[in-house]
């Protein structure tokens, strides 16, 4: 069940919960004061970062951007070791 946080002027942040994702969710009504709400994007799982990547996203910092020389080489796959010989596939 997805939830969408948006901010109403008179009344401060509210959440709802929909269900199902479809649909334009950009404003909805505040469900204290019935007044139209804009929609606010939130950086998920913000709690399990480093402090110094959630600063930076917060203050709306984008990445890096590297091209496929300054990542270096492609590392090649390493051949999984079959630990149960009985199991096929």
């Amino acid at each position: 069940m997805p939830s969408y946080t948006f901010r109403c002027e008179d009344c401060g942040d509210f959440t709802l919960f929909f269900k199902s994702m479809s649909g334009n969710k950009e404003t909805a009504e505040c469900p204290h004061c019935h007044a139209v709400g804009t929609r606010v994007f939130l950086a998920p799982n913000l709690h399990k970062l480093s402090r110094a990547v959630s600063s930076r996203i917060e203050k709306g910092m984008e990445p890096q951007r590297m091209t496929r020389n300054e990542l270096g080489p492609k590392q090649p796959k390493k051949k999984k070791k079959m630990n149960r010989p009985w199991q096929v596939g």
